[in-house]
């Protein structure tokens, strides 16, 4: 497999986990819509919750929304010969790496600092500062480990 078709798998594989990760936020879980009875009936007021959610019960609701900075959009590239994903958006990042998936918080903008978690217990890239460097975004994680990625581009 060649090196551009690896990125253009890694760039489909980040943005259909992007998918899956806003999708997962909807629906019939914790704080999503409550299941309907069989027969379609709609639940009486008594079976609904009393109150949502408090918003502080998300780990990421306390990174407020960001203006854009350099280090925004999607970045793919190979660390070790494996593929890395980095998605910064709003206040929010995503990374794919190693088969992990891992999403959490991105605040300041030079450098930009990533305090992610990972739902498998995954912690080698759960913190860390990304920068960009000469048309690149250069993460280096608390474990040393640092990849250098370029922007992803829709072919």
């Amino acid at each position: 497999m060649d090196a551009h078709r690896l990125v253009r798998t890694g760039v489909v594989a980040a943005a259909g986990a992007a998918v899956l990760l806003a999708l997962a936020g909807c629906g019939g879980g914790p704080g999503g819509a409550a299941p309907r009875p069989a027969g379609g009936a709609t639940p009486s007021p008594a079976a609904t919750p009393a109150a949502p959610p408090s918003p502080s019960s998300s780990p990421y609701a306390s990174a407020p929304p960001a203006a854009a900075g350099p280090a925004d959009g999607s970045w793919v590239g190979l660390t070790g010969g494996k593929p890395v994903s980095v998605t910064v958006k709003k206040g929010h990042a995503l990374v794919l790496a190693e088969a992990h998936v891992c999403q959490g918080t991105a605040r300041g903008t030079a450098p930009v600092a990533l305090t992610l978690t990972c739902d498998d217990g995954y912690t080698a890239r759960t913190e860390g500062t990304a920068s960009t460097e000469r048309g690149k975004l250069v993460v280096t994680w608390a474990d040393g480990t640092k990849d250098t990625l370029t922007k992803a581009t829709a072919s």
